[in-house]
């Protein structure tokens, strides 16, 4: 398995030969808006923060079990006083290499391919009355994959063990989108296409332009104009693996005036040419 950080603004996790990869430990958060072209499964042990997900904002403590579908940005956020005590596991999987495993098990086959549908909405699950179960679950397979790679029927027997502990599908935590950097998100997402003009934006909101910025920034950890750059080349990438369109073709369809500028800021945020990714990517 690869786990390469490519730039300051995405993240892009590539599977290769691996079903999974399994990390558990006290760690750093990742400071901005990415994406994984896997599924990934977080699960909170200690600390405290928040995740930003679907333009919405999840409350981040022990007990929280977070899915983020391939393709759906999220950014997590601890709060600086845990930050010393931040503890979670994280599993990336691919989903597809296990699907065939779990044949005779139609709910959690259904579950996962609910779950892993790419671009989905996350889902975040309350699962502390269960905790010390999860914990030793978790534990028992974080020592196996120290030792050796982690197959797609491990993978399987631990889903099927960890869906059997989760509220029902309907019944998950409940996010909050009032803030407004949800509001931001939203609107970020109908107009990316367009030349970004923060007045426009804030006269949509009602607020002046110093109000909007000062406040998503301290809500998101972000500038305004890093995330909108996040969403376009996410879009991109999207564009490259699932259409004929020329490289400048897709550089006007996700908001960038010059195809010069739009392969510089690719380069830049995947590494990699736009048409590097979409030879290296595409049949995957």
């Amino acid at each position: 398995m690869r786990d390469t950080l490519k730039s300051d603004h995405l993240e892009l996790i590539t599977l290769n030969d691996a079903i999974a990869s399994f990390s558990r430990l006290f760690a750093n958060t990742v400071r901005y808006h990415h994406w994984h072209q896997c599924l990934e499964i977080l699960y909170v042990e200690e600390g405290f923060g928040v995740a930003i997900v679907d333009n919405r904002h999840y409350t981040m403590r022990p007990g929280r079990l977070f899915f983020f579908p391939p393709f759906t940005l999220h950014k997590v956020m601890v709060d600086e006083q845990a930050e010393a005590i931040y503890r979670r596991t994280i599993i990336h999987l691919d989903p597809h290499a296990v699907l065939k495993v779990l044949r005779d098990f139609p709910q959690t086959l259904q579950r996962l391919q609910k779950l892993s549908r790419r671009g989905g909405e996350a889902w975040v699950a309350d699962v502390s009355a269960s905790h010390a179960h999860i914990d030793h679950l978790l534990g028992c397979y974080a020592k196996r994959a120290s030792v050796q790679p982690l197959n797609s029927e491990n993978i399987a027997s631990l889903l099927i063990s960890l869906f059997a502990m989760l509220p029902g599908d309907h019944d998950g935590a409940p996010g909050s989108s009032h803030g407004i950097a949800s509001q931001v998100m939203f609107w970020l997402d109908e107009h990316y296409r367009e030349k970004f003009r923060l007045d426009a934006l804030a006269e949509e909101l009602g607020k002046s332009r110093s109000y909007v910025s000062r406040k998503f920034h301290a809500e998101t950890g972000e500038k305004i104009h890093d995330y909108l750059n996040t969403i376009r080349l996410r879009k991109a990438c999207e564009c490259l693996l699932h259409t004929d369109a020329s490289v400048r073709e897709i550089a006007e369809q996700v908001g960038f005036s010059d195809v010069t500028w739009f392969i510089s800021a690719f380069r830049k945020g995947i590494g990699e040419t736009p048409l590097q990714y979409r030879k290296n990517h595409a049949d995957r």
